[in-house]
This record gives C-alpha cells, structure tokens and sequence, in this order.
C-alpha cells in the first residue's frame, strides 16, 4: 500500500511540475519510453524531460528511501553534464512535509551582507554561492507571502513558477536565470567565469525581493 501512494504522490508531482511548464510553451514528456531517450541516456529511466529555450532539463523524483537505493541519479547527472544544454533537478517527494523554516528577511540581508565583503575581497565565485542561496530563501519567502503552492523546491522550478505567475518581471528572471546556470557550474566543480557585473545584477534583485516581501509584510 505505501509504495502504491509514494507512486501516486509522485505521477501527482510529475504531472503538476509538467502542466507548469507547458503552459510556458516547453515540450514536455512525461516517464518517456526508451525510444524517446537520445542515445547518452540509453538504461536510464528520467521520470520528465522538458525541453526549450534553449535547454533541456531531465528531472528525477525520489523519495528519501528511495534515494539510499538509487544508483542510477549520480550517474544520470553525470551523464547530463557532459551534454552541452542539458542539465538535471533531482526532486525529493515528501521534502514539503519536513519541518524547515524558511529564513526571514533579516537573515538573507545578512547573507547579502556577507556576500558583499566576499565580493570586495575578491572572492566572486564565494560571492555568488552565497547570492544564490539567499535568492533561493527570498524566493520562497516571496511565495510563501503569496500563498503560491510550490510542487517542488528545485531553483529551475520555484523561478518559472514566479515568472508566469507574474510575481517576477523578466528582467529580474533573465538575471536570476543566467545567475543560476553559473551557480550550477560552480556548485558541481566546473569553471565559471563570475563577473562583478554578475554579482552587482543578483544583489540588485535581491534587495528588491526583499523589499517587495516586507511591503506586503507589513
């Protein structure tokens, strides 16, 4: 009975993420069959492949147990970063459930604080890991703030969600966008070339996240 409801849970998740972003005009295919696979992903099994703008993202949903026993993610990642405009979202099922509190507004000023002094000794890349994370928190705060319903707290996710509910104007998207791939290289141990006009443009939509959600806040 319990894997009967995780795979529910988790056709539910799959299906939801996949109506957002058909709405946005990607091409979407949902648990895809070995003959839709390119051959790089032959033996693997992505549970949703969504395609466009110049990108291809190939999400997996697990739950937590499951992930102790899934050796095919580390491998199906690895396989995506040697594919030039392809990438991986691993989704954890169940992760809404958690007990995490989202961090307030005075902790991400904090942290864009810090990512400052990091930018001014000339540590960009430290910079911008920390810019992200505190995106990420603002992020969530602003949809917390508008009761928007987040299937998924993957960054790729909760930032088009944003976008096509209008919560985000496309120039703060296309900033955070760009931001994010470079986060990603970073993050997973490739070259990213961090420009200080990079930072300033993240800091910048930070400061008007945070000030929209404390507007609406008050």
């Amino acid at each position: 009975m319990t894997s009967t409801i995780n795979k529910d849970s988790e056709r539910f998740r799959l299906e939801k993420i996949a109506a957002d972003y058909q709405t946005q005009g990607y091409d979407v295919k949902v648990q895809p069959r070995p003959a839709e696979l390119p051959d790089f992903l032959a033996g693997f099994k992505p549970d949703l492949i969504i395609s466009g703008k110049g990108e291809t993202i190939v999400f997996e949903v697990k739950t937590r147990e499951e992930l102790k026993n899934a050796p095919f993610t580390p491998a199906l990642e690895a396989a995506l970063n040697k594919q030039p405009g392809w990438r991986f979202e691993l989704i954890i099922d169940g992760a809404g459930s958690e007990q995490r509190e989202t961090l307030s507004a005075d902790q991400i000023r904090a942290s864009l604080d810090e990512a400052t002094d990091l930018k001014q000794r000339n540590h960009p890349t430290a910079a911008l890991l920390l810019l992200w994370s505190a995106i990420e928190g603002a992020l969530r705060l602003l949809a917390n703030r508008e009761n928007v319903e987040l299937e998924s707290y993957a960054p790729e996710y909760v930032l088009k969600r944003l976008y096509s509910l209008g919560l985000l104007g496309r120039e703060h998207y296309q900033t955070l966008d760009r931001a994010m791939h470079k986060r990603n290289q970073a993050a997973h141990g490739f070259q990213a070339s961090v420009e200080p006009e990079d930072l300033v443009g993240i800091s910048e939509v930070l400061s008007e996240l945070l000030n929209e959600v404390e507007v609406k806040a008050s």
